[in-house]
């Protein structure tokens, strides 16, 4: 009978224990499933941030974005002719002003900084634009580019259903080298200078008059020649 006993003492002794070793096993669990949650929420929150407050990278600046908002200043231009002389020859270029594709802050502000320059509008399915970009790049490249000129591209007629989107993929794909400035998604920028085709290039004066326009694919001794004149180079 005493042998009994001492086997209940120790069964029951082996029942305490092994009852506070699924306590402590439980615990560990629990802890460690609590800071994984943790670790899943942080990750989640971090990236359910809204773009306005994480896409801003300088002061100033805005949400990246394929449009963006544009402000005009100044007369708008009258749309090129297909013929005869450009009414807009002469006439002061408004003043734009709103931001890139990343979101920065950019001004066009022709005739402000003592230099000429030469806005080119495009859009990313324009079979002309996807000519033209590479001729301008080459150019750049090549040297022919005066030094007092300033080169902008700016996109526009965007359009999430055709060929090359997003533009500023479509951009980096291409090579741009110069400057760029985001149009609205209602063309207000490509308003204000009067394009009428892809791509489109205005040269101004460093008095910030324009000097000539043209639309369509261009070559480089066209756009040196236009660059030159606009820069005031001999």
């Amino acid at each position: 009978m005493a042998q009994n006993q001492r086997k209940k003492k120790q069964s029951s002794a082996s029942s305490v224990r092994d009852s506070g070793n699924l306590k402590v096993i439980m615990y560990i669990v629990l802890v460690v499933v609590g800071i994984a949650g943790a670790v899943s929420l942080g990750t989640a929150g971090g990236s359910t941030k809204p773009a306005t407050s994480s896409g801003v990278t300088v002061p100033g600046g805005v949400a990246a974005a394929e449009y963006q908002k544009v402000t005009v200043a100044g007369e708008v231009l009258p749309q090129l002719p297909e013929s005869g002389d450009d009414p807009a020859v002469g006439k002061a270029a408004p003043t734009l002003t709103g931001y890139d594709l990343a979101g920065r802050p950019v001004t066009i502000d022709p005739g402000s900084d003592g230099k000429a320059t030469m806005v080119v509008f495009l859009a990313h399915w324009c079979p002309h634009c996807n000519y033209e970009v590479p001729v301008l790049n080459d150019w750049k490249a090549k040297g022919l580019m005066p030094s007092n000129l300033r080169v902008v591209g700016v996109t526009t007629a965007s359009r999430q259903d055709q060929a090359n989107w997003p533009p500023s993929k479509w951009l980096v794909a291409k090579k741009w080298t110069f400057d760029q400035f985001a149009d609205s998604e209602k063309q207000d920028a490509s308003a204000a200078y009067g394009v009428g085709g892809y791509p489109f290039l205005t040269f101004i004066d460093a008095k910030g008059n324009v000097t000539s326009r043209t639309s369509g694919e261009v070559p480089v001794e066209d756009i040196t020649k236009a660059a030159n004149a606009a820069a005031g180079v001999k």
